[in-house]
């Protein structure tokens, strides 16, 4: 069945219509997640936490774009979210502990030599979700674009700075 059917019946009240397209977009909602947040524990409340948003919101999805890109732009606002949570939370132990930060960047510096995934994971949020939408999950620039809801030129330029700072990473620190 079509996600369009799916949702029409979903906004009706059929329950086992939206319990498909969550079985359906599950693996990708957590996948996309999981390249933002890198924590387990946060990737899943964070995938259900958007399903439960899309269950009690269906009625009023116009669906002006696919479902799957209302799911994403769900799931990436509040992956944002917790980013900005974590933030504040890490600025009131830094606040606390100066030696915590000198720590970290110890840790990632290590870290990021180990292999491309890991060079990767050192990027910022906003790029490596730009890198996962893009090679990992195969959509055009205007789709990725439509998702985070930015403009296609960041879009080119988050890919352009992603793969320059993979670039640089691995010239400097050859795997």
């Amino acid at each position: 069945m079509s996600d369009q059917n799916l949702v029409l019946l979903s906004q009706s009240g059929d329950n086992e219509a939206f319990a498909q397209l969550v079985r359906k977009y599950s693996p990708d909602a957590y996948r996309t997640a999981f390249m933002v947040l890198r924590d387990r524990n946060e990737v899943e409340d964070v995938v259900q936490e958007s399903f439960l948003t899309c269950y009690r919101k269906i009625k009023s999805f116009r669906m002006e774009s696919s479902f799957k890109t209302w799911l994403y732009r769900i799931v990436v606002n509040r992956c944002y979210d917790r980013l900005r949570k974590r933030n504040r939370e890490i600025d009131a132990l830094n606040k606390m502990s100066l030696n915590l930060r000198n720590v970290s960047d110890d840790i990632n510096g290590i870290e990021s030599r180990l292999d491309l995934r890991e060079v990767i994971q050192g990027l910022r949020p906003e790029h490596r979700l730009v890198l996962t939408l893009y090679y990992g999950m195969d959509f055009g620039v205007q789709k990725v674009a439509d998702m985070l809801g930015v403009p296609v030129g960041t879009v080119k330029s988050r890919l352009n700075s992603a793969r320059n700072m993979i670039r640089k990473n691995l010239t400097a620190n050859p795997l």
